[in-house]
C-alpha cells in the first residue's frame, strides 16, 4: 500500500504580477534570442519559479528555461546561442572558480552523498547534497572541500569514495560560501569507482535508535503508539493541507512521523515503513511518509506490546530535545504563576508557567490552558502526555496546549527535590554530544582563558557585548558595564566554551566587579588576564549551569564555577593502572 501526498497546484497569478521584469532583463533577452515568439511575462514567471522554489539563480536556470520554451514552440531543443551560453571552463582546483561560472568541468572525489526529500510546490521531490574535494589524484596533496547539491538524481555515479569528472556544473555563492550545483543537464563521468553504495531507500529495517542519528532515508518496523489528525495552512495562503502526525516505537526507542494524506492505521498497529525520508526539526529527527514510501501491516508475535512500548517511551528531563512532539513525561512542579498579554488580534490572553524538575534535570513548563494547580499545593507531581518541547536559551520548555494533556498525581514518585540546589552530574563529552539542557554539573580542564574576560560593556538596547564602543545591531552606544569570564574547557575527548557571568565570576575570583575594574585600569586588563591564565590553565574545574547545543556547536553558561575536588590517591591509582605500574 502506498501512502500518497497531495497533488501539486499551479503557481498563483499574483506571482507573475509581482515579478520584477528588470531583475531578469538579461536572461529574458537571451531566451527571446533563442525563442523569438516566447511571451516575456511567461519567461519572467519561469525564472521566478526557479528562484523561489528551487533557489536556483537566473543565470543557472537559463539553459533549462530556454529548453522549456523551445519545446513549447515545437523547436528542436539545443544549446542556446553563443551570446546566451558561456564557453565551458575547465579547472583543476576550486580556487580557480568564481561565483559567475556556470559551465564548469572539474575532476573531484565524492566524500559524502545524502539523498533527501524536499517539498516543491506541494510535492516531495528527491534531491541530494554532500561534500566533494578537488585535486583528487595527488596522494597526500592539499585539497579543498566544497558542498554540492545534486538536482539531477545522479546517485548512481556519485558514490562516496569515487573520483568523477563533473561537466556543465555551476557555482553558487551564498553568504560568501561557495558550492557547486549539479544540474539535470550536467554530466557525471566516473573515473575511478568505489565499493561503497549509496542507499537511497534501504529495504532492510533499521532500529529506531540508529535512525535517530541518520540522514537520508530509512526503513523501520515499528508499532504506532500515538496519532493525531492535523490541518495546516499552505505557506502561499491558497488553502489548507490535511496531515497525520504521531509516534512510532520499537525496542530501541521512539521517533515521530508525519504523513501528508491518508494514514488509516490505529494506535497499536505494527507496520513496516519502507523508504521514509528522515527530516529534522531543530534537534529532533522525524520520519516523513511520502508518495514513494511503502507502508504495510507487519506481523511479528515476538514484537513488544503496545503497553510495554508506551511505558518505555516515557521520557525524563535529561532526554528532552528541542522540537520533540507527542512527549510523555512526569515532573515535579516547584513554582506556578500566570501572566496576561494582548494578542495580535487585540484580545487579552493568559499563559501559565512554572519550574519543573525530576532526578535528571530541570526545565520550564508552559500551559496555554488553565490547569487545576494552586501555588499553595506545591510541590506536586504532574503527568503529561502528548505535549511538545521548545528550548529557550538552553532550557527545555514543556508546552501544554490543552488541559487534558496534564494529570495531577497524588504523590511525587521520588523523594521531593529542592529545585534551588538541584543539579545532575553529567560527563563532559556526553553533555556536549547531547541536546540543550539545564540543571547540570560537569568537570573538565581549562585549556584557554579568552580575550574579553574581565570588564565588558553591554549595549543598553539588546544587552549584547559591545566591541570598540559599538554594538553590531545598534551602532555606537554608551554601554553598561558588566563582568564576564570566557574560557575553553576540555576533557581529553571534547571541548566547549563556558561563559561565567557577573555573580558566579565574583564568587570565583573573590572580588567584586568594582575591584576587578580597579585592577584592570593600569594596563586595560592585560595583567588581570595574565594572572587569570596563570591561575586557571591546566587545572580541573567543576561548574553548574546549562548547556545550549545547536548546529553551530555548544555554549555553556555557568551558575557556579569552582576548583574540582580531586582525590589524590584515586588519581595516583588511575595513573598506575594506565601505565601498568605496580607498587
Amino acid at each position: 500500500m502506498l501512502v500518497r501526498t497531495r497533488s501539486t497546484t499551479d503557481p498563483p497569478q499574483e506571482l507573475l504580477e509581482m515579478s520584477n521584469l528588470e531583475e531578469f532583463e538579461n536572461e529574458v533577452r537571451a531566451v527571446k534570442e533563442a525563442v523569438p515568439d516566447a511571451n516575456e511575462e511567461e519567461i519572467v514567471m519561469e525564472f521566478t519559479r526557479y528562484k523561489d522554489e528551487f533557489l536556483v539563480p537566473p543565470k543557472h536556470a537559463l539553459k533549462s528555461v530556454i529548453e522549456h520554451f523551445q519545446k513549447e514552440a515545437g523547436m528542436e531543443v539545443g544549446a542556446p546561442k553563443m551570446s546566451a551560453r558561456p564557453a565551458a571552463k575547465s579547472v583543476e582546483k576550486f580556487s580557480d572558480l568564481s561565483s559567475d561560472d556556470t559551465n564548469v568541468t572539474i575532476e573531484v572525489e565524492v566524500v559524502t552523498y545524502v539523498p533527501r526529500m524536499q517539498m516543491v510546490r506541494g510535492e516531495e521531490k528527491q534531491i541530494a547534497f554532500g561534500w566533494i574535494e578537488d585535486n583528487p589524484w595527488e596522494e597526500g596533496g592539499e585539497r579543498t572541500r566544497w558542498d554540492f547539491k545534486d538536482w539531477g538524481n545522479h546517485a548512481e555515479n556519485l558514490t562516496p569514495g569515487s573520483i568523477v569528472r563533473l561537466e556543465g556544473v555551476s557555482v553558487n555563492e551564498w553568504n560568501e560560501k561557495f558550492s557547486l550545483n549539479i544540474n539535470q543537464s550536467s554530466r557525471v563521468a566516473v573515473l575511478r569507482g568505489s565499493e561503497r553504495k549509496v542507499v537511497t531507500a534501504p529495504s532492510e529495517p533499521t532500529a529506531i535508535e540508529r535512525v535517530l542519528g541518520m540522514d537520508g532515508f530509512a526503513t523501520v518496523v515499528a508499532r504506532v503508539i500515538s496519532t493525531r489528525q492535523m490541518t495546516v495552512n499552505k505557506k502561499d495562503g491558497s488553502g489548507t493541507i490535511d496531515m497525520v502526525k504521531g509516534r512510532l516505537a520499537d525496542d530501541s526507542g521512539t521517533i515521530g512521523f508525519a504523513c501528508f494524506g491518508s494514514f488509516e492505521h490505529p494506535v497499536g498497529t505494527l507496520l513496516k515503513i519502507e523508504g521514509a525520508a528522515i527530516r529534522r526539526f531543530r534537534d529532533t529527527p522525524e520520519l516523513n511518509i511520502g508518495d514513494r514510501t511503502k507502508v504495510e501491516v507487519y506481523h511479528d508475535n515476538a514484537f513488544a506490546s503496545l503497553e510495554d512500548l508506551q511505558s518505555s517511551s516515557v521520557l525524563q528531563i535529561g532526554q528532552l530535545r528541542d522540537g520533540s512532539t507527542d512527549v510523555s513525561i512526569t515532573v515535579q512542579l516547584t513554582s506556578w504563576s500566570s501572566r496576561t498579554f494582548t494578542g495580535q488580534d487585540g484580545s487579552e490572553k493568559t499563559v501559565w508557567g512554572g519550574d519543573a524538575v525530576d532526578p535528571t534535570g530541570t526545565c520550564r513548563l508552559t500551559a496555554w490552558s488553565e490547569l487545576p494547580i494552586a501555588p499553595s499545593s506545591l510541590p506536586i507531581a504532574v503527568k503529561l502526555g502528548g505535549i511538545r518541547v521548545r528550548s529557550w536559551q538552553g532550557t527545555p520548555d514543556l508546552t501544554v496546549d490543552n488541559a487534558n494533556q496534564a494529570e495531577i498525581l497524588d504523590n511525587i514518585p521520588w523523594d521531593a527535590i529542592d529545585a534551588t540546589a538541584h543539579s545532575v552530574d553529567v560527563d563532559f563529552s556526553e553533555l556536549l554530544s547531547g541536546g540543550s539542557r539545564s540543571g547540570i554539573r560537569s568537570t573538565a580542564t581549562v585549556i584557554s582563558v579568552q580575550g574579553g574576560s574581565g570588564i565588558i560593556h553591554r549595549c543598553p538596547e539588546c544587552k549584547k557585548a559591545m566591541r570598540d564602543g559599538a554594538c553590531r545591531e545598534h551602532g555606537p552606544q554608551v554601554g553598561d558595564e558588566d563582568l564576564r569570564l570566557r574560557i575553553i574547557l576540555d576533557d581529553g575527548l571534547s571541548n566547549g566554551a563556558l561563559i561565567i557571568g557577573r555573580e558566579p565570576a565574583e564568587a570565583f575570583l573573590g572580588q567584586t566587579m568594582e575591584e576587578v575594574k580597579t585592577a584592570c585600569k593600569p594596563d586595560q586588563g592585560e595583567s588581570f588576564l595574565a594572572d587569570l591564565r596563570a591561575k586557571m590553565l591546566g587545572r580541573k574545574y567543576t561548574f553548574t549551569g546549562r548547556a545550549m547545543i545547536d548546529s553551530q556547536g555548544a555554549l555553556l553558561m555557568a551558575d557556579s564555577f569552582n576548583l574540582a575536588e580531586t582525590d589524590l590517591a584515586e588519581s595516583a591509582n588511575k595513573v598506575r593502572e594506565e601505565w601498568g605500574v605496580f607498587a
